[in-house]
């Protein structure tokens, strides 16, 4: 079955000020690469619909829905200090949560093995009523696309949905979405919430009630390197999906840890990018769980670099790293070390963690 990528050009009439690094420009270089690349020619190019108002009220306040639409109808202005809307806004909003809808309407009939969503606005960070948990802002998003489209699957009959959220920065409104569900296995890996935007991911954010111990969060120290990111993938990520054993797996797609990033601080290079989505690919085949991923950050060449390395990957098409792999520093690899104990902890042993 074929591997879709889910675009349209209507994501880039989302316009921003002129300085912000959350333009039109990212998703143009990105389909730009793939048309250099090759790959488009070896995936299914698909148009998104539209999410309906009730799918996304699904996760998000009706009254925060109708202000999005107004201030945009109205010419658009500023949801926050970081996250300004234009008069196109709305629509692209509702076609990027309506995109990860129709890849996994798509994924789940069987028409396709697994799909990318190449969309903005982005959404990981935005909650019921936008700003989620203690935030300062909506970190860009307008939506959450991932959380709509999780919330809407389970309401059509999964049990369980697994969401791997890889962008550097943590996915505040996804837990927030899922913080009380045993049907939804979030896990985020982030660059330390001391360290970076949105502040929250601590370890010990780990559930409440039905969902204690599936809201699994891995703070990472900046200067991460390939190798233990790599580590964690392998030795905790995998294993929890092994056990989880999700029905379809979304993936919060960031790739703002790339070594370039402007905004953050991380040391990985694409064969991190490779090595997740290829894993992925694996798992879906092992779990028979088709693996839907969504664009969220990533400011820097690394955009390019990561859609290139997931879709590939997806689609089982063989793509080199062309930069060499990064090591961790002895303080990171130890901080990392203590990181995952805590988990252990925090999550009441209900995983079995396979860490050496």
């Amino acid at each position: 079955m074929a591997t879709a990528v889910v675009y349209s050009s209507k994501f880039l009439e989302h316009k921003v000020t002129p300085l912000h690094p959350e333009s039109p420009r990212r998703l143009a270089k990105a389909m730009s690469a793939l048309r250099e690349s090759g790959l488009l020619e070896q995936v299914s190019l698909v148009e998104p619909r539209e999410a309906s108002l009730e799918e996304i009220q699904l996760v998000h306040d009706p009254g925060y829905v109708e202000h999005v639409r107004r201030l945009c109808a109205a010419g658009g202005g500023y949801l926050d200090a970081d996250t300004p809307v234009s008069r196109g806004s709305f629509e692209a909003a509702v076609y990027a949560a309506g995109a990860v809808l129709k890849a996994c309407e798509m994924a789940l009939r069987g028409d396709i093995s697994s799909a990318f969503a190449l969309v903005r606005p982005p959404g990981h960070h935005a909650g019921r009523r936008g700003i989620a948990l203690r935030a300062p802002s909506r970190g860009f998003c307008i939506f959450n696309n991932v959380a709509i489209a999780a919330k809407a699957m389970l309401e059509r009959g999964a049990s369980r949905v697994a969401i791997l959220d890889v962008d550097c920065h943590h996915g505040n409104g996804t837990q927030e979405a899922f913080y009380s569900s045993s049907k939804v296995l979030f896990i985020s890996l982030h660059q330390h919430p001391y360290t970076l935007y949105p502040g929250t991911g601590f370890t010990h954010e780990a559930g409440e009630g039905d969902g204690l111990g599936y809201n699994i969060n891995i703070p990472l120290p900046p200067m991460t390197g390939d190798d233990m990111y790599m580590k964690l993938i392998d030795e905790v990520v995998a294993p929890m999906l092994r056990q989880f054993k999700p029905e379809l797996i979304l993936v919060s797609a960031g790739f703002d840890t790339h070594r370039s990033d402007p905004l953050t601080r991380m040391l990985l290079t694409e064969s991190t990018f490779l090595h997740v989505f290829n894993l992925l690919a694996s798992l879906s085949e092992e779990l028979k769980a088709p693996v839907v991923a969504s664009l969220e950050g990533g400011y820097g060449e690394g955009l390019e670099r990561g859609v290139k390395a997931a879709i590939a990957s997806l689609a089982g098409l063989e793509l080199e790293a062309s930069e060499p792999k990064t090591e961790s520093s002895r303080a990171v690899k130890s901080s990392i070390t203590s990181t995952v104990r805590e988990l252990e902890e925090a999550t009441g042993g209900r995983w079995s963690i396979e860490w050496s």
